[in-house]
């Protein structure tokens, strides 16, 4: 290929990489890998589409950070959203963040759902920009030089893959479309299976109102993690600080017969209905997730 070939792969990556990294569920990986490939073939320079990957993805992701230190933690929810995999999507990134810190932002692209989330969460707690650039960049890198390299390797298989499929025309365009939205289908699925799973008993916000007005007020248990209550200050008055693995632990054996409400700040109250259901397995059957969660009380 000539020199503008070469270039036209790059901006190729560069796009699909942008709006990956974006937040658009298009995925990024089958182009990169090509790409590889016809660095191995001499058609791309493999130095060159490193660098692009390290610079699109510091792009796409400064987009959420910028809106993190904007908006603080409503990002989050809101991506969640949007998310294939809303249920876990902040229970991944706050692991994330547990266990790495700040450089989640390094590894956590190759963590799914991880990626996308870790930016504007970095913003919401205030990471300084040259520390978010850094990190992200060389994250992205790091991505680069795996995936292109795996492209270099299987060179041979993937374009043999590529011929076969130009050669082949319409029927190739038509395997794609059904490959990608079977997978999306099967990702929709499964949120709305897991959405329907989570059938813990719900406490309206009314309802915990007033009951924390009566003579023996409920326990409110705070279920989100740490990295998203710090990003994100406020909480139901009187309510304790736990996590989903030590929730049990967080009640006094004596409560057997108490009124527990748990609350998070995840789609489907996920966070808060595992959580209840955990209390509730273990004995506690007067557990309940709050309806809408926190944004639902102050919403209220």
């Amino acid at each position: 290929m000539d020199p503008l070939s070469q270039a036209s792969i790059a901006w190729i990556v560069a796009a699909n990489t942008f709006i990956h990294e974006a937040g658009v569920p298009v995925p990024m990986m089958p182009t990169i890998l090509l790409a590889g490939a016809r660095a191995d073939a001499g058609q791309a320079n493999a130095l060159a589409l490193v660098i692009v990957v390290s610079v699109a993805t510091l792009a796409g992701n400064a987009v959420w950070y910028v809106a993190g230190r904007l908006f603080g933690g409503r990002v989050l929810k809101m991506l969640c959203r949007i998310s294939l995999s809303p249920d876990t999507c902040v229970g991944r990134t706050e692991t994330a963040f547990t266990k790495w810190g700040s450089w989640s932002l390094v590894v956590g692209h190759f963590v799914p759902g991880v990626s996308l989330v870790a930016p504007p969460l970095a913003g919401a707690l205030g990471m300084r920009w040259w520390t978010f650039t850094a990190l992200t960049f060389l994250g992205g890198a790091l991505y680069g030089v795996v995936v292109v390299g795996a492209g270099m390797i299987l060179s041979g298989a993937i374009l043999e893959l590529t011929d076969f499929l130009s050669q082949n025309g319409e029927r190739s365009v038509a395997f794609v479309l059904v490959a990608v939205l079977g997978y999306v289908a099967w990702k929709w699925w499964r949120r709305r299976a897991v959405a329907a799973g989570l059938d813990a008993p719900r406490m309206s916000v009314a309802e915990l109102r007033q009951a924390m007005a009566g003579v023996t007020p409920p326990l409110v248990l705070d279920v989100r993690g740490a990295a998203t209550r710090e990003a994100d200050a406020r909480v139901v008055p009187g309510a304790l600080a736990t996590t989903i693995d030590e929730v049990v632990a967080a009640v006094p054996k004596d409560a057997q017969g108490a009124t527990i409400v748990v609350y998070c700040a995840c789609p489907h109250d996920a966070s808060a209905a595992m959580a209840a259901r955990a209390l509730i397995d273990a004995g506690y059957s007067r557990a309940f997730a709050l309806r809408g969660g926190l944004d639902a009380w102050f919403d209220a």
